[in-house]
């Protein structure tokens, strides 16, 4: 770690993070944006009426058209920053709001801008899928490879003096002799997430990180209203059909996991407060 920097706790990072939430929230509330807490975020707010214990992001989501208007006109009340495909300074297909006058995340593995940043929370576009879920496999299955394809791509960004030792300096050089032309890869998968139009089928999916793949394949109808609900000291909004979008994500989500895998699955970043 570095000498000069304060590593951050998780309950530091969960509430720079929930700091953050509340910025876009209020933005989302005024600007009549659409939005939904969602994946571990959102299971945290019904299994524990706040964050998961273990876990240090904040995920929520919105249909493309809401997240293209969010990401036109976002202005923060409090100097934080947003980060996007859309502002040209992104390596990934979906949006980062974050503070960084205070807080510094160093992405050792798989950067993600070449802006220096600090905690920062999640913000997904929701596309439409094909009703036919076979069809809609395919063509899931079929972006997963340029999805992989553009972690493998991230991770050459590595800045050289992060890597190490020698061996690992010279894997970094050959990924990123590789890669180095590999650029238009964001460019293929951005398009591909938007070949079908949010609202012209009656199911979507979170194309934009297909980590879960269909997992995240859901009916439109869970998200046709959001409702308020608790997570941590105060209220967010949730999607009303959010029992059937997390059986389908996580099966019997209620259920705890066993101990050992209440673990954070974020540990590749490493986070500081600034002196």
């Amino acid at each position: 770690m570095d000498n000069h920097l304060k590593g951050m706790t998780t309950k530091d990072i969960q509430m720079v993070s929930l700091d953050i939430l509340n910025d876009v929230h209020k933005f989302c509330v005024n600007n009549h944006i659409k939005y939904t807490l969602q994946g571990g975020t959102l299971l945290g707010a019904i299994r524990h009426n706040g964050f998961i214990p273990w876990d240090d992001d904040i995920d929520i989501a919105m249909p493309r058209p809401d997240y293209e208007l969010f990401c036109k006109t976002y202005k923060s009340s409090k100097g934080y920053q947003l980060r996007c495909r859309e502002n040209g300074d992104s390596w990934l297909m979906f949006a980062r709001v974050f503070e960084s006058e205070k807080t510094l995340v160093k992405c050792n593995r798989y950067p993600w801008t070449e802006t220096e940043t600090g905690v920062w929370i999640d913000i997904f576009p929701l596309d439409g899928a094909e009703d036919d879920f076979d069809t809609a496999s395919r063509r899931i299955h079929r972006i997963q490879k340029v999805f992989r394809k553009s972690q493998r791509v991230r991770s050459a960004f590595v800045d050289l003096k992060a890597a190490g030792w020698l061996l690992p300096k010279v894997k970094l050089m050959v990924k990123k002799l590789l890669y180095h032309k590999s650029n238009k890869v964001f460019d293929v998968y951005e398009k591909m997430c938007k070949e079908v139009p949010y609202g012209s089928t009656e199911h979507y999916c979170n194309i934009a990180y297909l980590w879960y793949g269909m997992k995240e394949y859901h009916r439109t109808d869970v998200l046709k209203n959001c409702i308020l609900h608790q997570f941590e000291d105060r209220q967010y909004y949730i999607m009303e059909g959010y029992d059937e979008a997390l059986h389908e994500k996580f099966g019997d989500y209620m259920k705890l996991p066993p101990m050992e895998q209440r673990i954070s699955n974020h540990s590749i970043h490493q986070y500081y407060w600034k002196d």
